[in-house]
């Protein structure tokens, strides 16, 4: 069968932009490794979660007969995987418990992933709507974001340049979907435009409200009339006139006087 470029073209640009989301959470995971983070700030259920989506999509990308879906899918299940073995060994450290049932479920849940989607469903469109499914269990972290950011009104909550690489992600494997006519794959990322879209224009709303004035965030106000925080803000801005008036240099002026005829 002859390969559409289009097709393929798009699929690779959003295999590129996939691949950063998928990955970056090696940074703060790396950071625990390096003991510079406790592993409990680490996005572990982030990670636990992609690894369950990602795994969906790479046994159901044999029957879309997609590279690009099948190869990010693959990476994103390793990686995950990876990230949730480093939280579980330091978590077996302090909470054995909790780390022995956490790996029951990681490790029940794959089995019963691959026995479901390869042996007892043999219908591509229900198991297309079980990834679709777990794909939106993905959106509950840039939900729980976007509602701390309404509550504390603090824009620097947002990862801004991520916002737009989530934006772009997801446009374009929407028009991959809608290339390879996969709805399945066009409705979780249609859901995904929408909330990346709401942390963009959150980011700039609050930035022009509740702005950080001489490295003091003021945001933390919550909207609500502070009379005390108004006069640190105005005292702040008074302490930058002052300050940028003592460094300009008075000049100098002679006085002529005019004689008398």
């Amino acid at each position: 069968m002859e390969k559409n470029w289009t097709e393929e073209s798009v699929g690779w640009i959003a295999f590129a932009f996939s691949s950063y989301f998928l990955l970056y959470p090696a940074i703060p995971f790396y950071n625990v490794l390096k003991g510079k983070l406790n592993y409990e700030d680490s996005p572990g259920a982030y990670a636990t979660v992609n690894y369950l989506n990602c795994f969906c999509w790479f046994l159901y990308s044999e029957m879309l007969i997609s590279d690009q879906i099948k190869i990010i899918s693959g990476i994103g299940t390793v990686a995950s995987g990876l990230f949730v073995l480093v939280y579980l060994y330091y978590e077996i450290r302090k909470y054995i418990v909790d780390a022995v049932l956490n790996a029951l479920i990681l490790g029940s849940g794959s089995y019963m992933i691959y026995l479901t989607l390869t042996v007892m469903i043999e219908d591509d469109a229900i198991i297309g709507k079980i990834c679709s499914g777990t794909h939106c269990l993905v959106f509950y972290f840039p939900i729980r974001l976007i509602y701390k950011v309404l509550k504390e009104k603090n824009f620097m909550l947002i990862p801004f340049c991520q916002a737009w690489g989530s934006l772009f992600m997801s446009i374009s494997w929407v028009v991959y979907g809608i290339l390879i006519t996969e709805i399945y794959v066009v409705f979780p990322h249609c859901i995904n435009i929408i909330l990346a879209t709401v942390q963009i224009m959150l980011f700039l709303n609050y930035r022009r409200k509740y702005p950080i004035i001489n490295g003091k965030d003021y945001s933390s106000s919550i909207g609500i009339e502070n009379e005390e925080l108004k006069k640190e803000e105005s005292k702040v801005k008074e302490e930058i006139n002052e300050d940028n008036d003592t460094n300009l240099k008075e000049r100098p002026v002679k006085i002529v006087e005019k004689e008398n005829n």
